[in-house]
């Protein structure tokens, strides 16, 4: 049957190219030998320590990963135990699907990282031969000590002189989010921190609701916000408490400079908000959900961020994208990279067109009628071609019950 299948497939893909009709999938969907392999298994250790309802699962896993890789060329060399960690975790057929999709894509990348590194290695390599050949020749050396320190500086300057906005990450989401959902929010997580020491006027970050106990949240720290356990490295102000720290911190200082009236202000963002954000002050605290915007969340609250605002009796508004941008395609949840760099922008330059322009990707600005069509049909056809692999999967091991 197999290969009557294939045989069927590549004779429609052919005569689909020779009468010049538009191809329903990206490639053929064929049977070929299985990719799976020693190096994607579990290792023993890892199997020993899971329940006998979880080994049932890795093994029913293991029949999918096997078809997933007879279908599909794009799999991953190997798996590593924390990998099926995940996909024990994942929920759906398609979501371990989309996950082995994420896996090999990761290893693409990590293997293009690595030639990018070998080529620059052999370009210091080669300018060291060439300053030993002509010793009067001398490259400029970078002090990136004192580099670093001029950036720790400044970020110390923000706190300290209190010249620029809060801006807090509500981290309480994180162990509720999908595995890829919490790795997504995680590395956006890393940029920001990251991005924010780097300004000349840093933002004063910190991550409230983040839960150092939780093991979601350990593995996250392990894996992808190693910079949180670098003693040597300024981060964020991290704090399990929630928003009820900076209420602590405006009642002391409020008693403190009774006579200024100083108050600070936590305003809370949320697409679902009923009222728009209308200024970026360096008095007020702004706060950002740490949700995923890339993928769905079946453990997240459609009106989460508001939820949260509500609950912690504080403003809450929206960013007034409707007034500024015509929105014709695509999420209005922006990433947590973007609302931080639309608030820095307003609050140097006050211009929320100007601020939103540069921080929402064109994609989202542009209709049906102005995209490349020929782009459309390909991710079309690539969405039907991995639909068809799940509909073959399906027709072997029945519907996802596990």
């Amino acid at each position: 049957m197999e290969k009557l299948s294939n045989a069927l497939q590549v004779l429609e893909f052919k005569a689909r190219h020779l009468l010049n009709i538009p191809q329903k999938f990206v490639a053929p969907v064929i049977w070929r030998p299985s990719l799976l392999t020693s190096s994607h298994k579990p290792s023993h250790d890892f199997r020993e320590k899971l329940s006998d309802e979880q080994n049932c699962k890795v093994d029913r896993i293991t029949e999918e990963l096997s078809l997933f890789s007879r279908l599909s060329s794009r799999f991953p060399t190997k798996l590593k135990d924390s990998d099926w960690k995940t996909l024990i975790e994942v929920k759906t057929r398609k979501a371990r699907f989309e996950q082995m999709m994420f896996i090999y894509r990761k290893e693409k990348l990590e293997a293009a990282d690595l030639q990018k590194k070998k080529k620059i290695r052999e370009i210091k390599r080669a300018e060291a031969i060439e300053i030993s050949r002509n010793p009067s020749f001398i490259l400029p050396k970078i002090n990136s000590i004192s580099e670093n320190w001029i950036r720790l500086r400044k970020v110390i300057e923000g706190f300290r002189l209190q010249n620029r906005p809060t801006l807090a990450v509500d981290c309480q989401f994180l162990s509720r989010l999908s595995p890829r959902g919490r790795g997504l929010t995680a590395l956006q997580l890393q940029y920001l921190i990251s991005e924010n020491r780097s300004y000349p006027d840093p933002f004063r970050l910190y991550f409230v609701n983040y839960d150092k106990d939780d093991k979601k949240v350990q593995e996250l720290e392990g894996n992808k916000i190693q910079v949180l356990k670098n003693e040597n490295t300024f981060c964020p102000m991290v704090s399990k408490d929630g928003l009820e720290i900076f209420k602590e911190v405006q009642f002391a200082k409020t008693i403190q400079k009774t006579l200024q009236k100083f108050q600070r202000v936590i305003i809370y963002l949320s697409p679902d908000a009923s009222e728009e954000l209308e200024s970026v002050d360096d008095d007020k605290i702004y706060v950002i959900g740490g949700i995923v915007d890339r993928v769905p969340e079946h453990g997240i609250p459609k009106h989460a961020s508001l939820e949260a605002a509500q609950s912690a009796g504080v403003l809450v508004r929206k960013l007034p994208i409707d007034r500024y941008v015509d929105f014709k395609s695509g999420s209005k949840f922006l990433t947590l990279l973007a609302v931080s760099e639309i608030l820095r922008q307003v609050n140097l330059h006050g211009d929320w067109k100007r601020a939103l322009e540069v921080a929402i990707p064109k994609r989202n600005t542009r209709g049906v009628e102005e995209k490349n069509p020929n782009g459309r049909a390909a991710l079309k056809r690539i969405h039907e071609f991995n639909a068809e692999i799940l509909k073959r999967v399906e027709r072997k091991l029945g519907k996802d019950c596990y």
